[in-house]
């Protein structure tokens, strides 16, 4: 059984907790304080809440609370009132915060233990041990499960609102956008309707998207608890329809334990017939390779990886899900850099989708959402000074005329003077990257890195979307080939998308702007955010699980922060602030 680390040791956490309540209850029940103030729970609640720690760390059944300040401002506003007791036994709603958490948290990559589920298993045995003995029950007991229960709920919906990780400081690419949640206020309403449901659903992420994804993630637990070793599909010579391997009946099984694959069909054959071809087809739709039939090296890869790994992967989703604002707007653009795709999104309705190629390995796409402030048709590609370094330099060496034959302009600045320099009087040989004077400017036209259209957002990392004259790159599966910025496959349907207020601004009035070759600034009457996302696993619509590459290595990072077991292939990307355009 996967999977967090030490959950399968339960059963030992458990058993030394009731140890540790014991003992602690007998502390606490041995101390001339307790004896003074324990007859009642709101006697033992405030005693407890005001001795603390010297560094202000409160301690309940032996369990450090990190919610310390929260819960004896909580406690003292409600005169120590017990939030989850019926009288001098658990609460309805108590149990099914224990239930939620050893049966449901799972499922949405959550550590029980992280919400003191073995000290509340064990508080609840002792409180239903004395029952069965009709033996009285102590406040001093009931107040520490009560503060236990408390803090649980704290964390766990502070985990379900805003995600465990920080993600800035994760990733310095990763632009934190998580949703905070007044935790207070849903506590108190949970409080006065009981109903656990209704709690959920206001603190967790409202899209179906994470809903879906938490479905799924429950059918994954179960595939990926099999004792037996996930079969590995061998490497040998590309497969296609009408050959025969003795591969063919292991691609069939491993498709079919994926629900890739119909269950009537006959699962021994060597031939690789129409039946598989539509299974291995939808396979790799769904996991982001090339829609060809042909079982290669890269189709034979995402076989080969397990339903335990695939199963990380989903976890780690649901926490970016949680990172993610509560609130997109009416008119938005979603940028999945791990799927290569860009959505133009209405009133919530999907309107436009196109494919995107985006930063590679080492010059990563960040995450962070901004919005367009103007369209630039016609533009200038003002070269990064790295990108000068690293690859127009070398070519200028060995070509002084390849400024001029690619449409570059060499440029000083004297105070606020912009002058052109001729690129034929300059030693290029004596030229280095880290002493470069001039700034490279490429001329607007169609050979132009930046195409005829670019989206200008305001942030940090200087990324923005553009138009490109590499329009085959499209055809790519994997479109991970920019410096760090979104090229676009359809720029002119995403400028009309968002100029569509602005009613002088037509294909036609578009087209002929840019045929002028001229340099033009469109500013947009109603500005339309871009979202940059990285999410590589998720559930669409119909039910169908998606899997993308970690072109990034983010799910490895991530998985090791959220101290899930490790991914049990290593991936080899690194990641590397963008250059800014391109």
């Amino acid at each position: 059984m996967i999977m967090l680390k030490g959950f399968a040791q339960n059963r030992f956490h458990q058993i030394l907790s009731l140890a540790l309540v014991i003992l602690c209850g007998a502390i606490v029940w041995n101390s001339p304080r307790a004896h003074a103030e324990e007859s009642t729970v709101e006697g033992a609640l405030e005693l407890i809440l005001s001795h603390p720690e010297a560094d202000g760390t409160l301690y309940a059944a032996c369990q450090k609370l990190p919610s310390a300040r929260e819960l004896v401002d909580f406690y003292r506003n409600r005169r120590y009132a017990p939030a989850w007791l019926d009288g001098s036994k658990p609460s309805p709603w108590a149990k099914d915060l224990v239930r939620f958490l050893r049966e449901e948290a799972p499922n949405h990559g959550l550590n029980a233990e992280d919400y003191h589920l073995a000290c509340l298993s064990a508080l609840l045995s002792i409180l239903d041990a004395a029952r069965e003995a009709q033996r009285p029950v102590s406040p001093t007991l009931l107040a520490h499960l009560d503060l236990v229960l408390t803090d649980a709920f704290l964390i766990l919906f502070s985990h379900l609102s805003s995600g465990r990780v920080d993600p800035s400081a994760l990733d310095p690419l990763w632009v934190s956008q998580a949703h905070r949640a007044d935790l207070r206020a849903g506590l108190e309403e949970f409080l006065i309707h009981h109903d656990l449901r209704r709690t959920l659903r206001r603190f967790a992420p409202p899209d179906e998207d994470y809903w879906r994804l938490v479905a799924a993630v429950a059918a994954q637990r179960k595939m990926a608890s099999m004792k037996e070793p996930w079969p590995v599909v061998p490497e040998g010579p590309s497969l296609r329809p009408g050959q025969r391997d003795s591969r063919v009946p292991l691609i069939r099984r491993q498709l079919y334990r994926l629900g890739d694959y119909d269950n009537q069909s006959d699962k021994s054959s060597d031939t690789y017939d129409a039946k598989l071809l539509a299974a291995v087809r939808r396979f790799q739709k769904r996991h982001g390779l090339a829609v060809d039939g042909v079982v290669g090296k890269q189709t034979t890869k995402a076989l080969n990886v397990s339903p335990r790994d695939r199963l990380l992967q989903m976890l780690a989703n649901l926490e970016r899900l949680r990172w993610l604002p509560r609130s997109w707007g009416d008119r938005y653009l979603v940028v999945n850099t791990a799927d290569y795709s860009l959505t133009a999104y209405e009133h919530g309705a999907s309107v436009l989708k196109m494919r995107v190629i985006v930063g590679g390995s080492a010059t990563s796409t960040p995450v962070f959402s901004e919005v367009i402030r103007y369209v630039e048709l016609n533009p200038y590609w003002n070269v990064p000074q790295s990108i000068v370094g690293k690859e127009l330099l070398p070519k200028i060496r060995k070509d002084p005329t390849f400024l001029e034959r690619h449409h570059y302009e060499l440029l000083a600045t004297f105070g606020d003077q912009t002058l052109g320099v001729d690129p034929r009087v300059i030693d290029w040989q004596r030229v280095r990257p880290e002493n470069f004077p001039w700034r490279i400017r490429q001329l607007p036209g169609p050979w132009n890195a930046l195409g005829r259209i670019k989206f200008v957002l305001p942030n940090r990392f200087n990324v923005y979307l553009h138009d490109t004259p590499d329009r085959h790159l499209f055809q790519r599966p994997h479109r991970a080939l920019s410096h760090g910025c979104i090229r676009l496959e359809k720029p002119l349907d995403l400028a009309l998308f968002v100029l569509q207020d602005d009613p002088k601004w037509t294909r036609e009035s578009l087209e002929k702007h840019i045929a002028s070759g001229k340099r033009h600034i469109i500013a947009l009457l109603r500005p339309c955010t871009v979202h940059l996302l990285y999410i590589t696993a998720w559930v669409s619509e119909d039910g169908t699980v998606h899997f993308r590459r970690d072109i990034y290595d983010r799910d490895k990072l991530l998985v090791k922060a959220l101290k899930l077991e490790p991914f049990t292939s290593e991936a080899t990307n690194t990641v590397r602030a963008p250059h800014p355009g391109g």
